[in-house]
Order: C-alpha cells, then sequence, then structure tokens
C-alpha cells in the first residue's frame, strides 16, 4: 500500500525549529564514516540530542546535517569572554620560560577579554591587553598557515594554523629561536556555553613544558 507524504511549505519549515534527531537519527546511525571536521556519526547523534537547531539553517543554502551542526557550534563559540581569574592557573612560568619584559608582563596582568569570531570560513581571536599590548590573530580553515608578530613581541614572526580536535579549535604555532619553541592553544567549551577554557601547552626547543590553563565567562551586555 503506497503511504501519502505531507509536503510542508518552506515558509513554514524556515519559522519552525525542529529536532533534526527526529528526521535523521537513524540516517546517523547507519553511517560510521567520519565528517569532515572528524565527527563520527554517533558524535552527531549525541550533538542532536541536546536540543533542537533552527531548519531554517538548512533552507538558506544546502547545507548536510553534520554542516547545520558545525554552523551552530561556531555561532556559539563567537562572541566576546571575560577572563575568570580566580579559576585559571599562573602564567608565571611561562613568562619566565620566554623571559618576557616587564612591561609586557603588567599587560598580562590586566588581561581580561578574548573575542572570538569563528565562521566557516576562519578562526579569529583578538585578546584585549590594552591598546598596542592586543593580540590578534586569524586562521583559515582549510589547514593553510598563517604569518603574525611573535606574541612575545620580539622581532619576527611565528607561523600557525587552525585545527579542529575533540575538545574544540585548537591554534597551533611554532616560533624561532631566540627562545624559540611550539604552542598550542586548544579552546573547549561547556556543555552550556557560558565557560570557555583555553588549554595552553608549550614546548620550548630547549625541551622545557609548560602548560597551563586560563578560564573564560561568557560576556553579557
Amino acid at each position: 500500500m503506497a503511504v501519502a507524504h505531507t509536503m510542508l511549505p518552506v515558509s513554514a519549515l524556515a519559522a519552525t525549529p525542529v529536532c533534526l534527531g527526529c528526521m535523521c537519527m537513524k540516517r546517523l546511525k547507519k553511517s560510521a564514516r567520519p565528517s569532515k571536521s572528524g565527527q563520527t556519526a554517533s558524535q552527531l547523534v549525541q550533538k542532536l540530542a541536546k536540543g533542537p537547531i533552527d531548519l531554517q539553517i538548512l533552507i538558506g543554502r544546502p547545507l548536510s546535517a553534520t554542516q547545520a551542526i558545525e554552523q551552530q557550534t561556531q555561532a556559539e563559540l563567537s562572541g566576546r569572554w571575560q577572563k575568570d581569574k580566580s579559576q585559571s592557573d599562573s602564567m608565571q612560568k611561562a613568562c619566565d620560560v620566554v623571559e618576557l619584559k616587564w612591561v609586557l608582563r603588567r599587560a598580562l596582568a590586566i588581561l581580561n577579554t578574548l573575542e572570538i569570531e569563528d565562521t566557516p570560513d576562519h578562526f579569529q581571536t583578538i585578546i584585549k591587553a590594552g591598546g598596542i599590548m592586543d593580540v590578534v590573530e586569524q586562521y583559515p580553515w582549510n589547514g593553510q598557515e598563517r604569518q603574525h608578530s611573535r606574541r612575545d613581541k620580539r622581532a619576527g614572526h611565528h607561523h600557525g594554523k587552525v585545527v579542529r580536535t575533540e575538545r574544540g579549535p585548537a591554534i597551533r604555532v611554532r616560533w624561532a629561536d631566540p627562545f624559540g619553541g611550539t604552542c598550542q592553544d586548544t579552546f573547549d567549551m561547556s556543555e552550556d556555553g557560558k565557560q570557555l577554557t583555553q588549554i595552553t601547552e608549550m614546548v620550548m626547543n630547549t625541551g622545557e613544558i609548560c602548560n597551563y590553563k586560563t578560564v573564560y565567562r561568557r560576556a553579557t551586555g
């Protein structure tokens, strides 16, 4: 016996938030192949279970369910974040291993704002440390490296790129001597979207290792 299918007008779909779990849960479970971002079907199912996704994302242009979920995650991560100094680790050792100048250490002491712009094309961070001390970096999602001024404000540049990890976006940079090394900053957002933990892992060319975390709260107003 043939089953009739009811077609909803696009306008009705665009105005109604629907749960994609009801529409594509079975299809996702059948697929074990990871998406372009490295997410498996089971991971996508878990994200779908957290809440509804506005179907208007899918109507604007032909996107897969995976792409729609990624866009929603990007929208949640973008914004302004305030540092929670009481929950953040000290950066004293990181300053010591690169022999950071006194004036820059003072700037770090007043650093309290992180702005993130996460789009389908790029990932950008702006660390507010007071005027010329601000650190602005932008990396494309296509995996290509970009060159930026050294974070310790010494002459020269570092080379970096952004990648997606299980915890979230990660910026990987490398720079030459003096005090050369590598660093990875991973941005791990809480499930409720209110807290962001930046996990920094530094490895100097001398072999010295320095790890610390910086905790941010989503800024309001």
